[in-house]
């Protein structure tokens, strides 16, 4: 068999098995056969380092970047890419109807992941939603929230603190180390809100109108960890100005030889979308910053970025979405960087 064939045969498999899927599968779903951790995965936060993590009661993990907003993966809430019509470029999502926000917008609600899953402590009712969902990678699978702190549910017998934390100006330089913080599913995987050790050390790639927007990770157990199911929309970290910044979404990947890789979904080109969708529901025009002397940056429309914006549209993409038909994002990886980058393997 030729390099051509070879590579045709692998591409159609993938598309056929539909290897390159969201990770949130449901319990009594078959988990691709990979390396894994699902016991006594990762550092319990038992300092309350990360309290800006919490999960959705119905389950899934959910991040504030503001006190009253939170990001995750979209397909959470039902954006399939195999239902089309719940594609979404922005406040339209919430009028979808084939999608669990339409089902249960009335009573979502977030809950405390230092005590999840042991307890649910309500902290936050959803009050909106807006999302970009434009299907598999490089499409992309981003959920933003307007959330009630005070909601009438939300517990008033303990007193929650959440930290936000910003979303990260810039893209990381090749080989920085992170961590990946996730609030688990289930009580084998960890008794509460925990991290485990990344490194980006994968290519940053995308398409001509989602440029810079995904990182593949490859979880080999060795410079990144074994790979954690029931974990989408769970952020990846990195230090910026000397403050943890949110770099990219677990939820979306696909598996090859035993290992599963990671489509990170990236932030960094989302700031100014989501700004406005901040400033639709509360009328701020500043968001929380990393580097700024006040704590907060304007990234309304017409101001600067350290990253270009993308915007957003509904293309589908040709039938493979393999990672290596995507152009490496040049913004801040140089060429020698992609050479050496962790990529997706197109054969074996």
């Amino acid at each position: 068999m030729n390099k051509l064939t070879l590579l045709f045969s692998l591409v159609t498999l993938l598309v056929f098995i539909g290897c390159i899927k969201p990770l949130e599968l449901p319990a009594q779903h078959k988990d691709p056969n990979v390396l894994r951790c699902e016991k006594d995965c990762g550092t319990q936060d038992l300092d309350d380092e990360f309290t800006f993590q919490a999960r959705l009661e119905r389950g899934a993990n959910v991040t504030f970047i503001e006190d009253d907003i939170i990001l995750s993966s979209a397909h959470i809430l039902g954006f399939d890419e195999n239902k089309k019509d719940t594609f979404s470029c922005g406040a339209e999502a919430a009028t979808k109807r084939n999608t669990d926000w339409a089902h249960h917008k009335r009573s979502m609600y977030v809950v405390d992941g230092k005590n999840y899953p042991n307890k649910e402590i309500i902290i936050a009712k959803v009050l909106d939603i807006s999302a970009r969902a434009t299907g598999l990678p490089p499409g992309y699978d981003i959920v933003v929230a307007h959330v009630d702190r005070n909601c009438k549910e939300c517990s008033k017998d303990v007193n929650i603190k959440i930290t936000p934390i910003a979303i990260a100006n810039n893209l990381p330089l090749m080989d920085t180390k992170a961590l990946h913080v996730v609030v688990p599913g289930n009580s084998q995987m960890n008794k509460g809100r925990f991290y485990v050790d990344h490194l980006l050390n994968g290519r940053i790639w995308g398409a001509q109108n989602t440029s810079c927007s995904r990182q593949t990770i490859k979880h080999d157990g060795k410079l990144n960890p074994p790979m954690l199911f029931d974990t989408s929309g769970s952020p990846v970290i990195f230090k910026e100005c000397g403050k943890y910044v949110l770099h990219g979404l677990h939820g979306n990947g696909a598996q090859d030889n035993g290992y599963m890789y990671e489509f990170l979904q990236l932030l960094q080109t989302q700031k100014e979308w989501i700004q406005s969708e901040i400033y639709r529901w509360t009328g701020r025009t500043e968001m929380l910053d990393s580097c700024s002397p006040t704590g907060t940056r304007s990234f309304m429309p017409g101001n600067e970025f350290d990253v270009p914006q993308n915007d957003c549209n509904k293309e589908t993409y040709a039938v493979d979405h393999h990672p290596q038909n995507f152009p490496s994002c040049r913004t801040s990886h140089s060429i020698l960087d992609s050479i050496w980058a962790i990529k997706m393997p197109v054969n074996r």
